[in-house]
C-alpha cells in the first residue's frame, strides 16, 4: 500500500507546541500521518520538495462574507483604493449606469464617507448621473446605504416622503422632511426588499467567487455569519442552497461555517421552560453542528446594534461626531432588549451556539446580560457563544466575557482601514476603548481573528500585519498599547478560529489527525521586520493535501 502525497524540505511552523517546527508532512485522505521522517518518502505515490519554503496552518477567517466577496466583483467599486473623492464617487456610479441595461437597477459598493469629506452622498448628488436607473450603493460597513429617487419610486416612495422608520433604523431627512438618501441599519430594506432578488444560482456563483478569492490569499477555512436573512444581512433566504450547490458543483474550495441568521429561527416544541423563552431553532430541530468538514452549519448569528464608522453601533456615550440622524445620538440596538433576550435565549435553550454582534460598549453590556442569563436558566457545557467584533469594550467587560466563556471575533485590519473614521466617530478621550487586542488577550479569552471581509480587505497578511503594528491609513499609531505579538496573532488565525467553531480537533494545527490544509508563504513572518508582514504573500494553497491554488497547481 503506498499513502498519498509527502511534502518535505520544508520549514512547517505546526501552532503545536509539542512539535513546534517540522520538516515534512505526509498526507493520505486528506489528513495527516506524519512528520518529519516518520513514514520513508518512498512509501509515497507523490513526494513534492518545496525547496526549503515556509509553511503555515492554512488561515481560518472566522468572521467572513465569502457570498458578498464573491457579488462585490461585479459591483461598481466604490472603496477608498477606487475612489478619492465625492465627484469621483459619482462618475463611476454614472459611468456604470451607462453601460447597464436600460432601467436596470446598479449596485454599489464599499463606500466610506469618512475619507468622502465626512459627508454621504445624496439621493439628489446621484440623480444627476444616474438617469433612469435605480441605484443603490452599498456603505464599507454594510450597515447603511445610499439610495437615489428612481430607487425609493420603485419602493413607493417617490418623492422620498413618508419612508417609514423600522425599529433599530434611522433615515436622515432634509430641511423638506424628505429623505436624504442614506438609510441606516433596519431601515435600509425599505429599498433593498425591491432589488431583484438573487436566484440559487446566483449565489452559487458568488460563494465560488468568494472562495477563489480566499484560497489565492492562503484563506483554507472560512466561516460566513447571517444567512438567510436579507432583511438584515444575507443575500437571501436561500443563501444555505447556494452554498451546498457551489459544493456540489466543486467551486466551493475552501471548508465553509455557516451561520443562520436569528429570525429565521423559530419555536420548535420543546417542553416549556419553567422560566425563560422557548427553545427556537431551524426546521426539524437542525442546530449547530450539522455538515461535515466541507460544510457545516455553525452558529446562529444576530446584529445586537449596527456600525462604528456608520455612528449607528449602540454607545454608552454620545457620538462625538454624529451620523446625521440626530434621533439617534447613541446610535441604536437592531431589535429590543426583550426581543433580543427572548431570541438568544430561546436559541440557547435549543443547544445553538450564538453569535451576537455588539460593536458599541452599550450593546455589549446588553449582549453579556443575556447570555448570562441564558446560562442560568438553561446551564449547557462549553456552548462557546460569541460576539462578533467588540469593538468598544472596557477591562472589566471583557473581564466578564472571560467569567462567562464568551470567544471575541475581532477584525485586527479594522485599525488601518476604518481607525481614522472610528477615532472621530468616538472622539479622542475614549479612541483606547476602541479596536482592542492585547486587551483581550490579557483577559485571558480565547480570540478567534477575522476580516469581516469585504468590509475590509481578505488578505490574512494584511490583517496580521495590522495587528502587530495597528497604524491606521492615514500612518496614525491606533493605541500602540493593543498591539499583539506575531505569535499571537497567528495563532488566533488558526488555533483561535478553530475553536470559536468547535473544530480544534481537526484544524488549526498541522499534527497527526489534522486535516491537511496549509498555506506555502513566500517569506517566513518570523524572520522579517513587523514593518514588511504585509509584503508576505502566499505562493500556493493545499486544501486536504490538495493544491487549490499557486505554483503547485501547475
Amino acid at each position: 500500500m503506498l499513502f498519498d502525497i509527502l511534502y518535505r524540505n520544508v520549514r512547517i511552523h505546526t501552532q503545536d507546541p509539542r512539535r513546534p517546527i517540522v520538516g515534512a508532512l505526509g498526507v493520505h485522505h486528506g489528513r495527516i500521518i506524519s512528520l518529519d521522517e516518520e513514514i520513508d518518502a518512498a512509501q509515497f505515490r507523490e513526494v513534492v520538495d518545496l525547496r526549503g519554503a515556509t509553511v503555515l496552518p492554512g488561515f481560518n477567517d472566522a468572521h467572513c462574507h465569502l457570498s458578498m466577496v464573491g457579488l462585490a466583483e461585479l459591483q461598481v467599486d466604490l472603496s477608498p483604493d477606487a475612489v478619492s473623492d465625492t465627484g469621483e464617487l459619482l462618475a463611476a456610479v454614472g459611468h456604470a449606469c451607462k453601460a447597464a441595461e436600460p432601467g436596470a437597477w446598479v449596485i454599489g459598493t464599499g463606500y466610506d464617507q469618512n475619507r468622502l469629506g465626512g459627508q454621504h452622498p445624496t439621493a439628489e448628488q446621484l440623480d444627476a448621473v444616474t438617469g433612469d436607473h435605480p441605484v443603490w450603493l452599498h456603505h464599507k460597513s454594510r450597515h447603511l446605504g445610499v439610495a437615489n429617487t428612481e430607487a425609493f419610486r420603485r419602493a413607493g416612495y417617490p418623492q422620498r416622503r413618508d419612508v417609514p422608520v423600522p425599529e433599530g433604523g434611522g433615515i436622515p431627512l432634509d430641511g423638506e422632511g424628505r429623505a436624504q438618501g442614506v438609510l441606516l441599519e433596519t431601515a435600509r430594506a425599505a429599498v433593498m426588499d425591491h432589488i431583484p432578488a438573487p436566484t440559487v444560482e446566483d449565489i452559487a456563483d458568488a460563494v465560488a467567487a468568494g472562495s477563489r478569492s480566499a484560497v489565492a490569499r492562503g484563506v483554507t477555512s472560512i466561516t460566513e455569519p447571517g444567512l438567510g436573512a436579507p432583511e438584515h444581512i444575507g443575500q437571501s433566504t436561500y443563501d444555505i442552497a447556494g452554498y451546498q450547490r457551489a459544493r456540489d458543483q466543486g467551486r466551493l474550495r475552501v471548508r465553509a461555517t455557516v451561520m443562520p441568521y436569528l429570525t429565521r429561527l423559530h419555536p420548535i416544541g420543546l417542553p416549556e421552560a419553567e422560566e425563560g423563552p422557548q427553545g427556537i431553532g431551524l426546521d426539524l430541530g437542525i442546530r449547530t453542528g450539522l455538515g461535515d468538514e466541507r460544510l457545516r452549519i455553525g452558529a446562529t448569528k444576530i446584529l445586537s446594534d449596527g456600525s462604528l464608522i456608520g455612528r449607528s453601533a449602540y454607545m454608552c456615550c454620545d457620538y462625538a461626531v454624529g451620523s446625521g440622524d440626530d434621533s439617534s445620538p447613541r446610535g441604536m440596538l437592531q431589535f429590543s432588549s426583550q426581543t433580543l433576550r427572548e431570541r438568544l435565549i430561546g436559541a440557547h435553550r435549543a443547544g445553538w451556539q450564538v453569535a451576537a454582534h455588539a460593536i458599541g460598549d452599550a450593546a455589549l453590556d446588553t449582549v453579556l446580560e443575556i447570555f448570562a442569563e441564558a446560562q442560568r436558566l438553561h446551564p449547557r457545557e462549553d456552548p462557546r457563544h460569541r460576539v462578533e467584533h467588540v469593538c468598544m469594550a472596557s477591562d472589566e467587560q471583557l473581564s466578564r466575557m472571560q467569567e462567562l466563556g464568551l470567544i471575541p471575533v475581532p477584525q485586527g485590519r479594522f485599525v488601518h482601514e476604518l481607525g481614522d473614521g472610528a477615532r472621530e466617530a468616538v472622539g479622542q478621550e475614549r479612541a483606547h476603548l476602541t479596536y482592542r487586542l492585547k486587551g483581550l488577550f490579557d483577559a485571558g479569552l480565547p480570540v478567534a481573528a477575522s476580516t469581516d471581509a469585504p468590509v475590509v480587505a481578505l488578505d490574512p497578511m494584511l490583517n496580521v500585519h495590522d495587528m502587530v503594528n495597528r497604524v491606521t491609513h492615514s500612518g496614525e499609531v491606533f493605541s500602540p498599547q493593543e498591539r499583539i505579538t506575531l505569535e499571537q496573532a497567528l495563532r488566533a488565525y488558526t488555533v483561535g478560529s478553530a475553536y470559536a467553531s468547535h473544530e480544534e480537533h481537526i484544524k488549526g494545527r498541522l499534527s497527526h489527525g489534522m486535516l491537511a490544509d496549509f498555506v506555502v508563504l513566500s517569506e517566513d513572518p518570523h524572520e522579517v521586520a513587523s514593518a514588511r508582514l504585509k509584503e508576505i504573500v502566499p505562493t500556493s494553497t493545499v486544501v486536504g493535501g490538495v493544491p487549490v491554488w499557486g505554483e503547485l497547481c501547475g
